[in-house]
């Protein structure tokens, strides 16, 4: 599998975002953390870009070793209808659907051998549901493998998120996000 790029996009290069990424142990080279087979970019941005996950190009040019053992487990990806981003996509749900209170939504795993995706669909007025009214449908959140977290790290104990594991979210920088789970086990 080529490897894939996820441009974080920010105000500041020494922000916030890049602080609490390295405070995860996911330390910056030239703004770039290798996640297993993909990518993930801190691009400085401007204005109403700020804040928001792009599914970028082809990452093959950053093939850089990333801390041991953190994967990015599943992309979330905000939606108001799960089953119609699916078909666009040509993938198929798998499982069953996984209630994520943290985020006010229900999680719906899509079959994909190149990016698993986690398809996050509204349930409350919550947190995705304020990330589809700022920035429309598209990538909202990282659920990644193999990060500790620290006593005095502000995270939310989850007893489930829309992969179906349990995890910790981590406080964003907005309430619209973009939103980071700690997965466990």
């Amino acid at each position: 599998m080529d490897a894939l790029r996820i441009d974080w996009r920010v105000a500041s290069p020494d922000g916030a975002v890049v602080a609490w990424l390295e405070r995860l142990g996911l330390s910056l080279s030239e703004g770039i953390v290798s996640l297993g087979p993909v990518v993930l970019s801190v691009v400085v941005s401007e204005g109403e870009d700020v804040d928001r996950l792009e599914v970028g190009g082809d990452a093959r040019e950053h093939a850089i070793p990333g801390p041991d053992g953190v994967l990015l487990s599943a992309l979330g990806w905000a939606t108001v209808d799960a089953e119609r981003l699916a078909a666009q996509l040509g993938k198929p749900l798998v499982g069953e659907p996984q209630p994520d209170p943290a985020l006010g939504a229900t999680g719906y795993r899509v079959a994909s051998a190149s990016l698993p995706l986690v398809l996050l669909e509204p349930a409350t007025e919550g947190r995705i549901a304020a990330a589809l009214a700022r920035l429309g449908e598209g990538p909202v959140a990282l659920y990644l493998d193999g990060i500790t977290l620290g006593a005095g790290d502000d995270a939310t104990p989850l007893a489930n998120t829309g992969t179906g594991r349990a995890g910790r979210l981590l406080r964003p920088a907005r309430p619209s996000g973009p939103f980071v789970v700690a997965l466990e086990g």
